[in-house]
């Protein structure tokens, strides 16, 4: 039988290796284009559900104050590694979206790769987008994304997905549950030990759909303004057809 394990406790080992294609400098690119469309100059950056740090170092490459904040001890291993490898000090923090325990120092909030979604509960997103607000000084911007499992081609539900590694073999099988508006991925992994052995073990992803309307409600609810809404990496204006959403908004400052 496979050994069944946590979302990221054994895909950290090879993360970056199924990610390596994707272009975290023009991440970055976008961020501060976006920054720029709304005057802000941020010094201190917070990258929550940073995983293995690949859309955290773009920034301290630049020249940022930033932590990394990810729930994954195992994928946090990989950050502190790379980021000790380029000389750059970025502190990378084990906590939860929902129980962050950080101090309100922060002129940036990041968080990309669907970690919102993650959370599969209306009031845990809720909790999260209030804890987040907390550690943010006001007037300071949270740009963050979400997917729209709903919103995906229908061939890919139910969809099975393959990649050969070389000594792995990794196989998604993914669908979605139109009751719940949940989109589960089981991830199974056959991998070569170092004694020639092969192992096999499975995660199971599980993301919530969130339509931005209820998104902007729980904004507000937890003390942000919605700024903008944009087709992620774009600049134009959404349809309604998009699979993933950049939402930029701002903590009020109080006057």
């Amino acid at each position: 039988m496979p050994e069944i394990y946590e979302p990221y406790e054994k895909f950290a080992a090879f993360y970056d290796r199924i990610m390596e294609s994707v272009d975290y400098e023009s991440w970055a690119d976008y961020v501060e284009q976006l920054l720029s469309r709304f005057s802000k100059h941020p010094y201190t950056l917070v990258d929550l559900a940073c995983g293995t740090g690949r859309s955290t170092l773009p920034f301290a490459r630049r020249g940022y104050l930033i932590t990394g904040v990810d729930l994954s001890t195992a994928m946090l291993q990989h950050a502190r590694l790379k980021a000790s490898s380029e000389g750059l000090q970025v502190d990378f923090l084990s906590q939860d979206l929902r129980q962050l325990d950080l101090p309100p120092v922060y002129d940036l909030a990041l968080l990309f790769q669907d970690g919102l979604n993650y959370l599969l509960k209306e009031e845990d997103l809720l909790v999260a987008l209030t804890a987040i607000y907390s550690i943010l000084k006001p007037g300071s911007l949270f740009i963050f994304d979400l997917t729209r499992p709903k919103l995906r081609p229908a061939g890919d539900n139910g969809e099975i997905s393959r990649a050969d590694l070389g000594n792995m073999i990794l196989v998604w099988e993914s669908s979605f549950d139109p009751l719940v508006e949940i989109w589960s991925v089981n991830l199974t992994v056959t991998m070569q030990n170092e004694r020639g052995r092969f192992e096999i073990f499975k995660e199971q992803h599980c993301e919530k759909e969130y339509p931005p309307e209820l998104v902007s409600t729980l904004l507000k609810k937890s003390g942000f303004n919605l700024l903008a809404l944009y087709p992620s990496f774009s600049f134009k204006a959404i349809t309604g057809r998009e699979p993933k959403l950049t939402f930029v908004a701002e903590k009020e400052i109080k006057r």
